[in-house]
């Protein structure tokens, strides 16, 4: 069997296993590159991965050097910040990790036309929430189903319209912080604030 149609069956194998899709691509030489989006984590699909090798159906694949990419879905982002602002981690890990990076000195970056409401705060929540991505299995299910209306809800808030006024399909990472930014900085007493649906500015 060729070495192409044992990586299609391979992708097809850990496809049925994670219940995401899968693919792996040729890149050069001897490397392959494993594709898939939302699901287990590096580790996790590596342990698959080296489970099917092991065994006697993909053995063309067994001396190829096949890197590991999970891409992130700005549904993942959302489910992430909004599980970490329940559990009351988001709000510590921004307030820590912009008192870091001023400590250290870090520059806000000046090229360019900078956002004014990109602070050190700002960054934080982005670097906070990427980890969580990268740290979790499955990012893009509702930790809780009481999380899923306010995931929806930072996606809304988060989405772009074009120039005709119609809802557009850019959701970004950065517009969420944004909008979260500006809902935890509202004052509401002792609960943090239902999320608003107020679409982002157009760029």
């Amino acid at each position: 069997m060729r070495r192409t149609q044992q990586a299609f069956r391979l992708g097809r194998h850990l496809t049925e296993i994670t219940d995401v899709a899968v693919t792996l691509d040729y890149v050069s030489g001897a490397e392959w590159s494993m594709n898939w989006a939302d699901g287990p984590t590096d580790d996790e699909m590596r342990a698959h991965l080296d489970e099917a090798l092991a065994g006697d159906r993909f053995t063309e694949m067994r001396d190829r050097k096949v890197s590991l990419l999970r891409g992130d879905t700005s549904r993942s982002w959302a489910a992430r910040a909004i599980a970490s602002r329940r559990e009351g981690t988001l709000v510590i890990a921004v307030a820590e990790g912009a008192a870091s990076r001023r400590r250290l000195g870090v520059e806000l970056p000046r090229l360019g036309a900078p956002d004014p409401r990109a602070t050190h705060e700002y960054y934080a929540l982005l670097q906070h929430v990427r980890e969580l991505q990268r740290t979790t299995s499955y990012p893009e299910r509702a930790s809780l189903p009481e999380d899923e209306p306010l995931i929806e809800d930072l996606l809304a808030a988060a989405t772009r319209t074009d120039e005709h006024g119609r809802y557009g399909r850019s959701v970004s990472e950065y517009d969420m912080a944004h909008v979260l930014l500006a809902v935890e900085q509202a004052p509401a007493g002792d609960q943090p604030p239902r999320l608003t649906i107020v679409p982002a500015e157009e760029a």
